[in-house]
């Protein structure tokens, strides 16, 4: 528990005063515990339906992709018949009513810069010897991404656990809210990935 939320417990519920039998005391401990849990159950941080004014768009956008896994992977492809990585992410997007730019290096341009990506938001990631942004992906949640992956040749939902996806990370975009003025981004997207 964090020092400053102990204190504000303590200071928002009185001590217990001493109680002589031992059954009173049980009870006054879980009275107190019970005070203790309500109160910070009014900290609770809300769920992120109530937080995130695009939980729609991002619900759609995810069920437009997981529909899509096992598509075959089709380098150009933008349609249920096959997709590349970039092609996946347009066709989900657009089929939630979200126009992207059509190529990888264009959506990282666009987007927004986020530190925390939700799902829905895409994944960025150097995947060539070229040092650029090579492969994009629809981040899923739960440390997950569904991405057109050229090596086994479909659309797959994968573990961002891999070492793989954790040494090749660039970072993560939105194109939800891309009203907002733009986190300014580090680089661009042909620096090296220490750039």
């Amino acid at each position: 528990m964090r020092p400053c939320l102990a204190r504000q417990i303590r200071e928002a519920i009185p001590a217990m005063p001493p109680v002589p039998s031992p059954h009173a005391h049980r009870t006054s401990v879980a009275l107190w515990l019970l005070a203790c849990l309500l109160w910070l159950g009014g900290c609770a941080t809300p769920p992120a339906s109530s937080r995130d004014p695009h939980t729609v768009a991002r619900q759609r956008i995810l069920g437009i992709a997981e529909r899509l896994v096992g598509t075959p992977y089709v380098l150009g492809g933008e349609s249920p018949d096959g997709v590349d990585c970039s092609g996946l992410v347009q066709y989900a997007y657009r089929q939630a009513g979200i126009r992207v730019p059509r190529t990888t290096v264009e959506q990282f341009q666009a987007g927004q810069f986020q530190r925390q990506v939700l799902p829905g938001d895409l994944l960025f990631f150097r995947t060539d010897a070229s040092g650029g942004i090579s492969h994009v992906g629809i981040y899923a949640g739960q440390g997950q991404m569904i991405h057109a992956s050229s090596s086994s040749g479909q659309v797959r939902k994968v573990s961002l656990g891999q070492r793989y996806w954790q040494q090749r990370m660039v970072g993560g975009a939105t194109f939800l809210g891309i009203g907002n003025p733009p986190v300014t981004r580090r680089g661009s997207a042909t620096d090296s990935p220490n750039g």
